[in-house]
């Protein structure tokens, strides 16, 4: 009668839950409890073959079963024999995995086995060669809704409530890629070229994951001008936008024309004085650097180039200095003996 009325208990936990914490552990050595002679790994499809039938939570969790009638203690479910009192696939309940040991219908997993049982909000998986860890799948993209089902790493940065995300999104498809929390084809996207974050430069179009000019593949940080793939950052025919030419034998650096080989970046028209927003210099590039052929500075505290007086190459010679004036045109080299006054020009003889 005992043996009896336990397995009526048992019958009853068929269609019910079980007490024991269910795991969903991606086990791929299916334990079949005898049932499959050659007690063969992986799905039990794979080598269950008719009469006898899969039960379980899944298909690689499931026990290759005889056909009923069944044998005490074992019960018919769908068909097939189950021992829920040892079936590591059906322990205490169809369908409840077990990932260690199935003992009188309740499971000790193989975590609490090794005196580390998860808690509450985990699970206990096989992280890889046999050795069982606690993990949460809720949020574990390696083992995101059940152990072992890994997000992939292109088109998932997630894993939110169990299921694999992109942001706050699903999981991209049709060969999209995760970037920045959106899907994107990385195949065509000229902000994110054949991976995430590599823009196209100026005028690229993207193509097949590479940055286009016309029928030419660019490289990184290059833009499009016409045809021609240039660098903005240091094409000299190109600085700083397409079409602006440096000049022969200047530079240009960080996307500045630079003087010569001086490296120097001259200021063109610049605020220079003593009160700023009044008075305007200009400085150019000359042959011999960068320098000042304007002065508008009304203090006088701005020096013109006598070498480069108004433009590049006019030359006042030896001590006789180029004056800018308020109230006079342009600027003009003053005679021996003279002196410049920011407001009047060239005074004296």
């Amino acid at each position: 009668m005992k043996h009896l009325g336990l397995l009526i208990t048992m019958v009853l936990l068929v269609v019910g839950c079980a007490s024991s914490k269910k795991s969903e552990n991606n086990n791929t050595n299916n334990v079949n409890n005898d049932n499959n002679i050659n007690n063969t790994t992986g799905p039990c499809s794979s080598y269950c073959n008719a009469p006898k039938v899969c039960i379980g939570s899944t298909d690689e969790h499931s026990t290759c079963a005889s056909p009923c009638p069944c044998a005490s203690p074992k019960v018919c479910y769908s068909g097939g024999c189950i021992d829920l009192f040892t079936d590591p696939n059906n322990c205490g309940a169809v369908g409840n995995f077990c990932s260690g040991t199935c003992t009188n219908g309740q499971c000790v997993d193989a975590c609490a086995a090794i005196g580390a049982p998860c808690q509450a909000n985990q699970t206990c998986c096989d992280v890889g060669g046999g050795v069982f860890a606690c993990r949460s799948t809720s949020t574990d993209m390696l083992n995101c809704g059940a152990c072992g089902r890994a997000c992939s790493s292109t088109g998932a940065n997630a894993c939110l409530n169990g299921q694999c995300a992109c942001g706050s999104g699903a999981e991209c498809s049709g060969g999209r890629t995760c970037c920045s929390n959106s899907c994107k084809d990385t195949t065509s996207d000229v902000y994110n070229c054949g991976s995430c974050g590599n823009a196209c430069g100026v005028g690229l179009t993207c193509s097949g994951g590479q940055c286009m000019c016309g029928g030419t593949a660019c490289g990184f940080g290059e833009s499009c001008c016409g045809n021609y793939c240039a660098n903005l950052v240091t094409d000299t025919s190109n600085c700083g936008e397409c079409g602006n030419n440096c000049g022969t034998g200047n530079g240009c650096s960080n996307g500045d024309c630079t003087c010569g080989t001086s490296g120097q970046v001259c200021r063109g028209e610049f605020d220079c004085g003593f009160m700023p927003g009044m008075s305007t210099c200009t400085e150019e590039c000359c042959a011999n650097g960068c320098a000042i052929t304007v002065s508008g500075d009304l203090m006088g505290l701005t020096a013109v180039d006598p070498h480069n007086c108004g433009e590049c190459g006019v030359d006042c010679g030896a001590n006789i200095c180029c004056c800018s004036s308020f109230l006079g045109s342009g600027c003009s080299c003053c005679s021996a003996g003279q002196t410049c006054d920011p407001m009047m020009g060239c005074t004296g003889k």
